[in-house]
């Protein structure tokens, strides 16, 4: 058999896994990238079929295009409206999570230094960096667990907007310390931090500027069969853009996406006669790409999942230690009344890494951030370990929480969000899928949003 057949095969079995996954998933809540990284190190460490040299040469291209995709689909599904009326403990639980975690990392990388196993050269702001990778949870996980579970609604929504939050605080904050590692070799610290705010200020109008004038154009592209593929483009040429003017091309397309996820918001704010909407067109073609891009970089994960052995050692026991580091977090976010201690569990086991942090601990050492190339091997054995911690610990804590109120996976519907407190549309638990109606924004255990 050639080279060529054989990659078409795996290729193909790469696809068949990651359905099958997703299937076993919803029948045994075990999360479908646990199987996809498991394929990876039989292809990689196991077999030697796919080389560590080569996936590193083709991870920072790759890692680009899944950066891109994670955050439009982040940015398109944080609704202004929902985060205005619904988010409170969420973003109580995304914020002090995300820096407890941060802290606690950076501390124990430090930690790894003076032993040794880091190199000598490791600083804060290293650790900051990994910190940051690893701060938040992964909606790419979280979102299809609380979909199939039978956690309550208000504990799946405070989850599933946690996780949105934090893909973004991971993407936009290592990107930032990325570039202040870069820059802190050539200039001062203090010219450094300015030069990191110009570039952020920069992104932001760009990003304001871009996504307002697409608003228009997702008006012409309405029912239009080619409107993704136009969209993508200009994802793509955006984050050049905004990276050749040396600015963040993340913060550039997360604003770019949020404005655009809420055009039909912002069209109605606008007076604009006509409405606007990303279009199922758009959402489905996404939702597929989001999928592919899933299922190969899970797959690289688990090829890259080798030695040195006291990286890997150390990724394990970071993973392990996220866990009680989320309870003081939990508390704060559960605060008052309205939560029990089964509801605080469900809450406390949902802390698996995923695609963000994969993605993001690849481009430091393809920016040439020095000392960093240790990073992806760190990164990753933290997100098994995570993967398999709330693998373990969610069906055993799901088994204890009485029925509630089936898990949403998703932010609620356009409508619902600009609907008076209390008032829903009728059709939250479903629907036959007309334009804005839930069934059009809530990923299923088949399809999972990528984020």
């Amino acid at each position: 058999m050639g080279d060529v057949s054989l990659m078409l095969l795996i290729v193909a079995g790469i696809f068949f896994i990651g359905s099958a996954g997703e299937i076993v998933f919803a029948r045994t809540h075990v999360p479908d990238v646990l199987w996809l990284i498991v394929c990876g190190w039989l292809l990689g460490p196991v077999s030697g079929f796919l080389h560590e040299a080569a996936l590193l040469q083709v991870a920072p291209y790759f890692a680009a295009i899944a950066l891109i995709v994670i955050l439009f689909d982040g940015g398109t599904s944080l609704k202004l409206g929902r985060v205005a009326q619904a988010a409170p403990r969420a973003a109580v639980l995304a914020a002090t999570g995300f820096c407890l975690s941060a802290s606690v990392v950076a501390a124990l990388s430090m930690l790894a230094e003076w032993l040794g196993v880091l190199p000598r050269g490791w600083s804060w702001l290293d650790g900051a960096l990994l910190g940051s990778i690893l701060g938040g949870s992964s909606s790419i996980i979280i979102l299809p667990a609380m979909s199939t579970s039978r956690t309550h609604r208000k504990v799946a929504d405070i989850l599933c907007l946690e996780s949105t939050f934090t893909d973004a605080l991971c993407v936009v904050t290592a990107s930032a310390l990325v570039t202040l590692l870069l820059r802190s070799h050539a200039a001062s610290g203090w010219s450094a931090v300015v030069a990191l705010g110009r570039s952020f200020g920069v992104a932001f109008v760009i990003g304001v500027v871009a996504g307002t004038m697409w608003l228009f154009v997702l008006h012409l592209l309405r029912e239009r069969e080619h409107a993704y593929p136009i969209t993508l483009a200009s994802l793509l040429l955006l984050y050049v853009l905004i990276n050749s003017l040396g600015a963040s091309a993340a913060m550039g397309v997360l604003t770019f996406a949020v404005i655009v996820g809420n055009a039909r918001l912002l069209g109605r704010k606008l007076g604009l006669a006509w409405k606007i909407d990303l279009g199922a067109n758009v959402r489905g073609f996404h939702a597929q790409m989001a999928f592919i891009v899933k299922s190969f970089f899970f797959v690289l994960i688990g090829a890259l999942l080798g030695p040195p052995w006291p990286l890997v050692i150390v990724g394990v026991v970071l993973g392990l230690i996220l866990l009680p580091v989320r309870l003081p977090a939990v508390q704060a976010a559960t605060y008052g009344n309205g939560f029990d201690r089964r509801e605080r569990a469900v809450m406390s086991i949902a802390l698996p890494r995923g695609l963000a942090a994969g993605v993001m601990a690849t481009i430091p050492a393809a920016a040439g951030v020095p000392d960093t190339r240790g990073l992806v091997t760190v990164v990753f054995a933290c997100i098994v370990t995570t993967i398999v911690v709330f693998s373990i610990g969610m069906p055993l804590i799901a088994r204890r929480v009485p029925p509630g109120e089936p898990g949403p996976g998703a932010p609620v519907s356009e409508e619902a969000e600009t609907a008076p407190a209390g008032l829903q549309p009728a059709d939250t638990a479903g629907g036959a899928g007309e334009e804005g109606s839930p069934i059009e924004e809530t990923p299923i255990a088949g399809s999972p949003s990528v984020r």
